[in-house]
């Protein structure tokens, strides 16, 4: 079996920092569409999702804010949320309404379609 070496590299890379509650309560606040991945180091979906929001938030930097929770660091807001399974996505309107939530990865397309459906501009 051949192994995807840059598939790999993307999946057992360093992951990024967990935002903090501040961060989330700001995005919220911010007047802008807000997709929020509650998940953890650990989980490897959570990290194959990784990649795909960290391009979302730099293709959509200043019209969305895209945010991960650590779900184990921040279990309270995790649990406010009611997140039973990893990764959770959910996406928040320009208000702080939450308008849809997925369990499960995402691919980039419908991330932005959902954002854009929301609220994002183009």
């Amino acid at each position: 079996m051949e192994i995807d070496q840059i598939r790999l590299q993307k999946i057992a890379a360093k992951p990024p920092e967990s935002n903090t509650e501040e961060e989330f309560k700001s995005a919220l606040a911010s007047g802008k569409p807000v997709l929020v991945d509650f998940g953890a180091n650990s989980c490897v979906p959570c990290r194959q999702l990784r990649p795909i929001l960290k391009d979302v938030r730099n293709e959509y930097s200043g019209k969305a804010e895209v945010l991960v929770i650590d779900v184990y660091k921040y279990q309270t807001l995790a649990k406010e949320h009611k997140i039973t399974l990893i990764p959770t996505l959910i996406f928040f309107d320009s208000k702080g309404k939450e308008t849809f939530r997925h369990m499960g990865v995402l691919d980039k397309e419908k991330i932005v379609a959902k954002l854009k459906e929301i609220g994002m501009a183009s």
